[in-house]
């Protein structure tokens, strides 16, 4: 049993996800450029290609769909049963779906239990209606952002509702997936400021083309694009500056830190991290630049510096507040990540004792990710710590608790194999490489799977463009 939704995406050899979504994106650029990047989720199109709905997504994602299948209707595409080949007038092989005509299983009642009744319902809310909610709320949010006349506090408040939006979705879904979005929404803002807009309303779009800007930097830092992350990240700096936004110029820092750092550039990275602090005047903005200087300066082999600087940050980390102030998903540097960047300045550090404290540290990385809500999971941050255990392991000569914990990475998607993730392998890969493992099996069959990892990365895979 099947639908014909799934048969053809089958034969075209479009089932992975991250083809899908760029047929979408290929599609919609000629149908709808609004709709690029409003692909459904991962468990949304296991719905619609097991045809677990009742009734039809929402019209905008059946015009798609039936661009992408011309001469198809949206109740064809999702219509059930057995599959068959067929020969089109063209001679072109075409795949069509044969509704079931067996009778029921005998003993069996045509009758569903409230079990099975209830399970319906749910998957109706979570697939149809949460869709259309998704896309009536972007609907409703594009109206009042390109409303006509002056900018005001509604528009204001949309556009910091999307940001936020955004900042949690950063969590959630990969990095090459928030460019679009957040470029067309960074655009929107960008045509705001070119217009004649009230002063009172300038400190605040400024802010929030700053906060785009950083998000953007962000993704392209995490896609391997050095030059177009420092480009962002100069855009987002005059945009706070302008604002004159501190909790900005904090996060820009970062950024700009972050980006030196994975490039190796250590130095420019604590200079960065060390700078920003001046600005960081709330939340856990002190925790991500002190946390940020000391990985940088241990990188740098600088011991004493990077000393004072986790000091900083386990100081910040120990009167943290409630943050409801806080911007949240991305924004805020959970207590996980300054556990694991903690483990990463041990490693760095080097010695017996650093080296057991940098286990415990990543660990209790782990322990924190998980203890958070679900919507705040983050596949990279999960594998940075898991990374970070297994160099813990390894620098202690534990070559199965290595294993133990390199195993989980090799599942993450070549889309969240962002650069930082990548990075950290192939400093697994030269630690499996020494002298001391030299004699050891496992560390040939694990090197073997580290160079299957990395020859299929996000920053490599990126999806090509749709004309």
């Amino acid at each position: 049993m099947t639908t014909l939704l799934k048969a053809l995406l089958r034969e075209r050899h479009w089932q992975k996800y991250v083809t899908f979504c760029k047929e979408w994106d290929r599609v919609a650029t000629q149908l709808d450029p609004d709709l690029v990047g409003a692909y459904p989720s991962r468990s949304q199109l296991a719905r619609w290609l097991a045809g677990d709905l009742k009734g039809l997504p929402h019209p905008d994602a059946c015009r798609i769909l039936e661009g992408l299948f011309p001469g198809l209707a949206a109740p064809q595409l999702f219509a059930s049963g057995s599959t068959t080949t067929v020969l089109s007038l063209s001679g072109q092989p075409s795949i069509l779906v044969t509704p079931p005509t067996s009778a029921p299983a005998p003993g069996r009642s045509d009758v569903p239990s409230e079990e099975v009744l209830a399970k319906k319902a749910h998957s109706t809310v979570d697939g149809t209606l949460g869709e259309e909610i998704a896309m009536a709320a972007e609907e409703s949010a594009r109206f009042v952002r390109r409303a006509r006349g002056a900018v005001n506090q509604d528009v204001l408040d949309q556009l910091d509702d999307d940001v936020q939006q955004m900042a949690r979705d950063y969590l959630a879904r990969p990095p090459y997936m928030m460019f679009r979005p957040l470029a067309r929404l960074r655009t929107e803002v960008f045509e705001l400021l070119e217009e004649r807009q009230r002063p009172t309303v300038l400190p605040g779009l400024y802010r929030v083309a700053g906060q785009l800007c950083a998000l953007l930097a962000h993704a392209c830092a995490d896609l391997g694009q050095a030059y177009a992350a420092d480009t962002h990240t100069r855009t987002a700096w005059l945009c706070a500056d302008l604002a004159e936004n501190n909790p900005l110029r904090a996060y820009v820092r970062w950024v700009q830190s972050n980006v030196a750092y994975w490039n190796g550039d250590y130095r420019r990275a604590a200079e960065h991290a060390h700078s920003g602090q001046r600005y960081a005047t709330m939340g856990t903005s002190l925790l991500r630049l002190a946390s940020q200087e000391a990985r940088a300066h241990a990188a740098a082999a600088d011991h004493k510096a990077a000393d004072a600087a986790l000091g900083t940050a386990q100081a910040a980390r120990a009167h943290l507040g409630p943050g409801d102030d806080e911007p949240g998903g991305v924004f805020r540097f959970a207590p996980g990540k300054a556990a694991y960047y903690a483990s990463e300045v041990r490693l760095a550090l080097g010695g017996k004792e650093n080296y057991r404290q940098a286990a415990t540290d990543a660990q209790q990385a782990l322990e924190l990710f998980a203890a958070q809500p679900e919507s705040d999971h983050c596949p990279e941050f999960f594998a940075a710590a898991q990374l970070d255990l297994v160099a813990a392991h390894l620098a202690q000569d534990d070559l199965n608790g290595a294993e133990e914990h390199l195993l989980p990475v090799f599942a993450l998607p070549t889309e969240s194999r962002t650069l930082p993730v990548v990075k950290r392998v192939a400093t697994t890969d030269h630690a499996l490489a020494s002298q001391r493992f030299a004699n050891a099996a496992l560390a040939v069959e694990l090197r073997e799977r580290i160079h299957l990892f990395c020859a299929y990365t996000a920053t490599r895979e990126l999806p090509a463009l749709p004309h």
